[in-house]
């Protein structure tokens, strides 16, 4: 099984551990699971293509949280969105990937870093869920131009 899947099955049991009396960390790290779980996923799928095998890990080093938040951010900027010519299916759900993506960050680092901030079991089941969706969704569109234009943008850092 793919890192990216265990992510996502991790935030699954970590949430539905103990749906009556859940655990604030567990309620966290699944928080944070799902978005490791979207981030490894679109990593996976782009160096899936590079063909030198042994560089494989080395390439998916290079992808930066941030770089990959602006590009998604873009993405569900209509007045922003950078590709042209997609089918508006493919298009919805390209844009429905980039903003769990954007989303589940903002979440992450919630969970991981705002102690104030108290989870409760189905705000952290719904994010969780953001993350399956986006699975799902990504499923349906991966081959499509703009999908794989998505995946090269997301490493590409743009010049100001």
């Amino acid at each position: 099984m793919a890192y990216h899947n265990e992510l996502l099955e991790q935030a699954f049991e970590l949430v539905r551990k103990s749906p009556a009396n859940p655990r604030q960390a567990d309620l966290r790290r699944a928080v944070s699971a799902a978005y490791y779980a979207v981030f490894h996923l679109l990593i996976s799928e782009t160096i899936a293509h590079w063909s030198l095998d042994g560089s494989r890990n080395a390439l998916g080093r290079m992808f930066e949280h941030s770089v990959m938040k602006r590009v998604s951010a873009k993405i569900t900027d209509s007045k922003l969105f950078p590709f042209t010519g997609g089918d508006p299916a493919a298009v919805e759900n390209l844009k429905t990937v980039a903003q769990a993506f954007g989303q589940l960050q903002d979440k992450r680092k919630s969970a991981d870093y705002d102690n104030s901030k108290i989870w409760d079991y189905t705000e952290a089941l719904g994010e969780v869920t953001v993350a399956s969706d986006a699975f799902a969704t990504w499923q349906s569109i991966k081959h499509e131009r703009i999908a794989q234009d998505y995946l090269v943008s997301l490493l590409i850092k743009t010049r100001d």
